[in-house]
């Protein structure tokens, strides 16, 4: 009697189980209202079946309710809509993960809200599917053994190459050249110390009362070189002016220069008054020469 009543209970969480099951399928896929059709294609490899979600910018409003496999690399999928739902013309069918256990589901995104709607049994446009677990983890691979060799090309020269002892010694080479660096700095900012204050009492011993005065005499130099300046070329232009009067032939003194003939002339009289001058001074020169010594 005891062992009957545990396999009736058993039986009926069975089928309560189950019925709780199905019901929840049930209305899930629509209960009564089986909807209308639409249709989708994914290439192969998109993890599409029977019984799937579909959502309208994140709203469930139907289920995948066939895959069909086309030989050529698509899969037809029949989508089953409730019929309160619209899918907007600009709609793009994309699949995405639906959960971390490797299920799927059909997303539908509108671009951009509008009233239109595409008709019953018409095809989606596929779009971009966002990247899945699977491309993720292909992804985490390829990122896994791209670090790994990396980290054998650095193992390869650092360790293996003595790469690292390298970098000591250039680190400890760097140190000794920094060192000397600092005591170079400090030495000529010492010497540029002292000779700034070699310079500040330099400007501190000079005399600008004599540097003043110096000033005061360059002026006057500088004044009186203007007035020479002046009186040059006024002497300038007073030559020029009698240049030009002696070419032009005004005065004697043109005449003189210009009519060679009187020139002559004149010059033979002054060296025959010269020359009896000079043999009057022979026959008297007591007349002109007058020595007397005590």
């Amino acid at each position: 009697m005891k062992r009957r009543d545990e396999i009736s209970v058993g039986a009926l969480v069975l089928v309560t189980a189950v019925l709780l099951f199905g019901g929840t399928l049930w209305i899930a896929r629509g209960g009564l209202s089986r909807g209308y059709e639409m249709y989708a294609k994914f290439p192969w490899g998109a993890g599409l079946k029977v019984g799937q979600p579909v959502l309208l910018a994140g709203v469930n409003i139907g289920f995948v309710s066939d895959v069909d496999l086309d030989p050529n690399g698509t899969l037809l999928v029949k989508m089953s809509i409730k019929k309160d739902y619209k899918i907007p013309i600009n709609t793009t069918a994309t699949v995405a993960a639906n959960g971390i256990f490797g299920d799927q589901l059909i997303a539908l995104t509108p671009v951009k809200p509008t009233t239109e709607s595409l008709p019953e049994k018409d095809t989606i446009p596929t779009g971009i599917s966002a990247p899945g677990l699977a491309d993720l983890m292909a992804k985490g691979d390829s990122i896994t053994k791209n670090v790994n060799v990396l980290t054998a090309s650095l193992r390869s020269e650092l360790v293996d190459s003595s790469g690292i002892k390298d970098i000591r010694v250039a680190i400890k080479d760097l140190s000794k050249v920094m060192a000397q660096l600092t005591t170079v700095v400090a030495h000529q900012d010492k010497e540029l110390t002292a000779t700034q204050g070699q310079v500040r009492e330099k400007i501190a011993a000079i005399d600008m009362v004599k540097i003043d005065s110096t000033l005061a005499n360059l002026r006057s130099a500088s004044a009186n070189a203007d007035k020479l300046v002046k009186n040059l070329d006024s002497t300038r232009i007073a030559v020029n002016g009698l240049l030009n009067k002696v070419n032009n032939g005004d005065g004697s003194i043109s005449m003189l220069l210009n009519d060679k003939g009187a020139m002559h002339s004149r010059i033979n009289k002054i060296l025959e008054s010269l020359d009896s001058l000079v043999a009057d001074i022979k026959k008297n020169p007591k007349k002109y020469i007058n020595l007397r010594i005590f």
